[in-house]
C-alpha cells in the first residue's frame, strides 16, 4: 500500500510539471465519479456495491486524454438465511488514455463527447484475511456532458479491467461524476 501512495505523490508532481508547460490549447482536468449499487435489498442476499475513483488528467489538442485513476471499491454480501456477512474490497491505480470524439451539436446547450481507450494499472484485493495484488488492463468507454464552460458530467458507461492475479479475475465497473476542467 505504501508503494501505491508514493507512486500517487509521484504522479501528480510530474502531472504538475508536464500540465504547466502545456499549451493554451491544452486543458488539464480532474474527475470524481461514485457508483453505489444496491442489489436486492430485501432479497435473502443483500448486495451494496459502493465505488469511488478520481482521475488527474491532461488532454492535448480537445481529442487526446491522458490521465490517471486511483479507485477503491467495497463489496458487501449479507446472507440473511446464514446470518453471516462478507465483504471484499479492491484498490486500483491506473494509467489510462482516451481518445475523444464530439456527438451531435458543438453549439448546443449541453455538448456532449464520447471518448473510448485503454487503461494498465495495478490492483490490490481484500477478502476477509486474504489479499492479492496483480497488473490488471482493460478498456473503458464513457460520454461527458458538458453543463458550464469548466464542468461536465461524467457518465462512465464501461469499464473492463482484467485482473492477472490468482485467482484471475474479470471486474465491470460503471459509474457517474463530474469532471473539472482547469
Amino acid at each position: 500500500m505504501r508503494s501505491i501512495f508514493i507512486g500517487i505523490i509521484g504522479f501528480f508532481f510530474s502531472f504538475s510539471v508536464w500540465s504547466a508547460e502545456a499549451p493554451d490549447h491544452d486543458k488539464r482536468a480532474i474527475s470524481f465519479n461514485y457508483l453505489l449499487n444496491l442489489t436486492n435489498p430485501a432479497g435473502d442476499i443483500p448486495v451494496t456495491v459502493i465505488n469511488f475513483s478520481v482521475s488527474p488528467s491532461l488532454i492535448r489538442n480537445d481529442i487526446h486524454e491522458f490521465g490517471a485513476a486511483l479507485s477503491y471499491s467495497v463489496n458487501k454480501t449479507e446472507n440473511t438465511i446464514t446470518n453471516t456477512t462478507s465483504e471484499s474490497s479492491t484498490t486500483s491505480i491506473t494509467g489510462f488514455y482516451r481518445y475523444i470524439t464530439p456527438m451531435g451539436d458543438p453549439n448546443s446547450k449541453y455538448p456532449l463527447s464520447r471518448y473510448f481507450g485503454p487503461q494498465i494499472g495495478f490492483s490490490s484485493g481484500k477478502q476477509g484475511t486474504d489479499s492479492s495484488s496483480s497488473v490488471s488492463y482493460g478498456g473503458q468507454f464513457g460520454i461527458n456532458m458538458m453543463v458550464s464552460q469548466n464542468m461536465a458530467i461524467n457518465f462512465h458507461l464501461i469499464q473492463v479491467d482484467y485482473v492477472a492475479s490468482s485467482p484471475k479475475q474479470l471486474l465491470v465497473t460503471q459509474s457517474i461524476g463530474v469532471k473539472y476542467y482547469f
